[in-house]
């Protein structure tokens, strides 16, 4: 019987619920138990302030709060990789249908895309429905569209449904469809890209509520007289689950969009990388002989400052993937020019793929005319087509055109029409790269807010730390008399504030490289890209400290002259 509603959280999400109660359930139970057990026998070892304990008393819910959003966050990571592929879905299944198979066999093609993935699967039910129970297709599709996550694909379905039942042919609703399909996919795309403007805001708010905390907690331990170390400690904790969660948040809900192919890696690139490598371990190794044998000898560097020369010489790794990724979103450019021109020659012609790419390799379609000679010079050889395609987009590096072209090729050899294959492939290509674009543009601003927040951040804590030491030297010199004065003023140790400012440093390392990823998840490049931003980063973070220090000690260093002249505290 065919469901009328929507389907539970659990079959959107395709949990199981025995394997769910086995697996997340009971172990998020018994880990808030023994979490729960724990921090009860913690006061009884501990003395600690009755606010400490309601926090540890919170830990233990946590388990259960991961336990009863299980199924939703599945069903929403499913929901966005699901419209993140419905476009390539779309193109296949609309270029298949010009082909000779029956639409059964059409419907097993699809579930064995491994790259539509979760699509596919979805496929396979479909399958199996109308194979082994004999239901109609319409059927199959309703049934579906009732049990996914995805608005985009739940519609889609249901208007294929009640075409299919109205007798429209299959070939032209798919055309007809492109385009709905296409403007739910970038609206979307444009959504996320919403999201991300909006979250830039919510992150900077988050930022400064940091930034306020720490500075209170620097400041905070010479009039309360609680343990500076301690209390340095839990902001680093408290930080690093901040940008964690951004972290996590950036990857669930941007859309599913690489850049680079699964095979991107040819030996050429591999032997860039190498080098780079190589390269960055020479330059760390000789910034480290110069740092200790020049530069330490001769000026006084801050640690912070020593820290980012010695991690300067790994972004030449991220330099040259980022060049190697400009280099294949320019090929992506081209490629749309190069598919219509293939498809549109094979349709007018009626020659073979040799010959027609033999034609094409003589026109320049910029950066991807070299591999498309070399695709010509494989196909040529007409020892395994597959695999010249293969080779093909491992030269180009290109994720979409490893989409795109196995498309194209596969729905060639099941003989379906070249020419309206070309213009689906071309025209959703087209689409995909300038919803592409203006992502490029939304990162861009994300990556500002994120360069100003880094330094803002550094100094403010170089700031608040520096009226610490100050504060700690000015208590320090006072002559304590009576017991009073000695119950107001609490002066943390040298070793304290030391160890305090190797966390602060530690803080913002961590902040650095956290946000360096961010960056990279949100655009959807080469995660290697990342050593760059951490490391310009760091150089942020080492600035902002210095310049938060320096100034911040000048003020000080004045405000110690001036007060005496002022007859203040005489």
């Amino acid at each position: 019987m065919m469901a009328k509603e929507k389907a539970s959280i659990f079959i959107q999400a395709d949990l199981d619920m025995k394997r769910y109660a086995r697996k997340v359930l009971l172990p998020s139970i018994a880990g808030s138990v023994i979490l729960f057990i724990v921090f009860s026998l913690v006061p009884r070892f501990v003395t600690i302030s009755r606010v400490i304990r309601i926090a540890l008393y919170a830990i233990p819910i946590l388990p259960l709060v991961y336990a009863i959003m299980h199924p939703y966050s599945m069903a929403s990571g499913k929901k966005v990789k699901i419209n993140s592929k419905i476009p390539y879905f779309v193109t296949y299944f609309a270029v298949l249908s010009t082909s000779e198979v029956g639409r059964n066999e059409l419907i097993h093609t699809l579930a064995k895309e491994k790259v539509l993935e979760p699509i596919s699967r979805d496929m396979e039910k479909i399958y199996h429905l109308i194979a082994k129970f004999n239901r109609g297709m319409p059927e199959a599709f309703r049934f579906l569209s009732k049990r996914t996550p995805s608005k985009v694909f739940s519609d889609f379905l249901e208007r294929l449904a009640y075409s299919l039942d109205s007798g429209v042919e299959l070939r032209e609703y798919l055309l007809q469809e492109q385009k709905i399909v296409m403007d739910d996919y970038q609206t979307f795309y444009e959504g996320a890209l919403y999201d991300l403007d909006v979250f830039k805001e919510v992150y900077s708010s988050l930022i400064i509520s940091v930034v306020f905390m720490v500075t209170f907690i620097i400041i905070g331990p010479i009039i309360t007289g609680q343990d500076l170390v301690t209390l340095t400690i839990f902001t680093f904790i408290l930080v690093m689950v901040v940008e964690i969660g951004v972290l996590i948040l950036i990857k669930h809900k941007m859309p599913e969009d690489n850049i680079w192919a699964h095979n991107a890696m040819n030996p050429e690139r591999k032997g860039k990388l190498i080098r780079a490598i190589l390269l960055s371990i020479a330059g760390t190794a000789i910034v480290g002989i110069l740092y200790f044998f020049v530069i330490r000898v001769r000026f006084d560097v801050p640690i912070e400052i020593a820290i980012a020369l010695f991690l300067t010489p790994i972004a030449y790794i991220g330099y040259v993937l980022s060049k190697e990724e400009e280099d294949i979103l320019i090929k992506d450019e081209n490629f749309p020019a190069f598919m219509r021109s293939l498809s549109s020659s094979l349709a007018a012609s009626g020659v073979s793929m040799a010959l027609v790419l033999k034609y094409l390799s003589s026109h320049d379609f910029g950066s991807l005319t070299k591999d498309i000679r070399n695709l010509n010079k494989r196909i040529s050889l007409k020892i395994d087509d597959t695999k010249s395609w293969k080779y093909f987009v491992s030269e180009t590096g290109s994720w979409l055109i490893d989409i795109f072209s196995d498309i194209f090729r596969k729905s060639l050899h099941l003989g379906a029409d070249p020419d309206y294959v070309g213009k689906v492939i071309s025209s959703n290509f087209e689409r995909l790269l300038r919803l592409r674009r203006k992502r490029k543009q939304n990162v861009a601003s994300f990556k500002g807010v994120i360069y100003g927040v880094t330094g803002a951040f550094a100094f403010s804590v170089a700031a608040a730390f520096q009226v610490a030491v100050y504060m700690t030297h000015l208590f320090s010199s006072i002559q304590l008399q009576g017991e009073f004065i000695q119950d107001i003023l609490f002066v943390p140790s040298p070793e304290g504030l030391q160890l305090t400012n190797y966390i602060l440093i530690s803080i913002l390392l961590v902040h650095s490289l956290i946000s360096a990823f961010s960056i990279k998840i949100a655009d959807g490049g080469h995660l290697g890209i990342a050593l760059y931003y951490f490391v310009m980063l760091t150089w942020m973070s080492a600035i902002g400290l210095y310049l938060g220090e320096f100034i911040m000690s000048k003020m000080m260093t004045f405000s110690s002259i001036l007060l005496p002249l002022l007859g203040v505290g005489t």
